[in-house]
């Protein structure tokens, strides 16, 4: 059987809720993780004056080499407000502004100091040890556009670009309902026949990591009446994720309230672990209804969700693809597109993916030990060991975890 692609399913997605256009104005300290609804324009020139990179003696370079009096000293913080003869030196410390009339400072360790003159021993190249003005910004640059993730670089690069509040996309309202009779919060003896709720916990965490601002809706028990409850009302927000009941089974409630009560979008996607699932439109707001097996229910989310969900504050989150060669083979044939955990080794250059993790729809310990997802192409045949695919890096591990593009940028993620 064939089924929708993970970018059409996608694309369905967006195409009910577009990119949220409230924006709130807030101070630099609060504005990780969220999106920029603003240009930002450097107010300042960076560094604002001509700055010593290290501690010596300010002079000008064309007085060396040669024995120069020392007139003064001038600390970060301060202005050397004295006139400067020519052939003098000032003491200088790092990140002290350059005194006016002088253009090089010479390290400490080059000079040789007597009293109140120091023996500059050879020629010193003007600007040697000073950060000129503007070298890193200049006033009136344009150091990001609308649409720009905030992690802890863009926060720095705000402060020195002298912003004390920034204007923000308003975070995302999601509420999340997980369905099922057998759920039971930790922290208690589990009763027979019960699982702990992980993916309360787990999708909770994962939608503020993402940015978004979660409403914990209490446990849907699984009838179709609990179902139809928990999704009553979902206009103050701007998605529902709802974990469990969207397969086959009699108390699969949640999919067939999708059907009878929703715009169906899709049901069931071309992946391998995470196919059930289903995506609809009730009120004008997007439900995206995952498997209520956890390791399914990350999958989808790394292919579906989070993307989605930053779409909604105006970013794009790049999947990014690497090719490598399986350690070892997949003797099963692929109906739907495959993605096994694997982490990544390399030998003598190759890269190979070790698959050799716990593959199950209901295991998530394997996410932590895997760094990439190996694509096993729909209706493949089984592939040996040593065949070539793709693999997908996981978003959110690594140096991808913060790397956010504004949405005009972009990026064919996996079908």
């Amino acid at each position: 059987m064939s089924y929708i692609s993970v970018t059409e399913a996608l694309d369905l997605l967006k195409s009910v809720r577009g990119r949220i256009e409230d924006s709130e104005q807030i101070p630099i300290e609060q504005c990780w993780g969220r999106t920029l609804a603003e240009e930002v324009v450097a107010f300042s020139d960076s560094p604002p004056f001509h700055r010593a990179a290290m501690d010596g003696y300010a002079l000008r370079a064309q007085d060396t080499p040669g024995t120069l009096p020392i007139l003064g000293q001038v600390n970060a913080g301060e202005v050397f407000t004295q006139h400067v003869p020519q052939g003098y030196a000032v003491r200088i410390m790092t990140g002290a502004p350059l005194p006016q009339e002088l253009d090089t400072v010479i390290e400490q360790e080059a000079v040789t100091r007597h009293n109140q003159h120091i023996e500059v021993p050879r020629v010193v190249k003007t600007l040697r040890n000073v950060s000129t003005q503007g070298s890193e910004i200049t006033r009136g640059t344009t150091v990001f556009q609308p649409g720009q993730y905030i992690g802890s670089l863009e926060m720095g690069l705000l402060a020195l670009s002298g912003y004390a509040t920034v204007k923000v996309y308003r975070k995302p309202r999601v509420l999340l309902v997980t369905t099922g009779d057998e759920l039971q919060n930790p922290g208690q003896a589990l009763q027979p026949g019960h699982i702990y709720n992980v993916n309360r916990y787990l999708f909770a965490a994962l939608l503020t990591e993402a940015g978004a601002d979660v409403t914990w809706a209490p446990p849907a028990a699984d009838t179709s009446h609990a179902v139809a409850l928990a999704l009553s009302d979902l206009t103050p927000y701007d998605l529902v994720i709802t974990t469990g009941g969207v397969s086959v089974g009699d108390k699969d409630h949640v999919i067939q309230f999708l059907r009878n009560h929703t715009r169906l979008l899709f049901w069931r996607v071309d992946m391998h672990p995470g196919k059930s699932i289903a995506g609809a439109e009730k009120d004008h707001v997007p439900i995206l209804a995952l498997s209520g097996n956890p390791g399914a229910a990350m999958m989808s989310w790394y292919l579906i969700g989070l993307p989605f969900v930053v779409s909604l504050y105006g970013a794009y989150l790049p999947l990014r693809h690497i090719s490598g060669r399986l350690r070892h083979p997949f003797m099963k044939p692929t109906r739907e597109t495959r993605y096994l955990r694997a982490r990544i080794q390399v030998e003598q250059g190759e890269i190979f993916f070790d698959t050799q993790l716990p593959q199950g729809s209901d295991i998530i310990t394997a996410y932590r030990q895997s760094e990439v997802l190996a694509i096993i192409p729909e209706g493949s045949p089984p592939v040996p060991s040593g065949t070539e695919v793709t693999g997908l890096m996981i978003p959110g591990l690594g140096p991808e975890r913060l790397y956010w593009l504004p949405q005009n940028h972009r990026e064919s993620p996996p079908s």
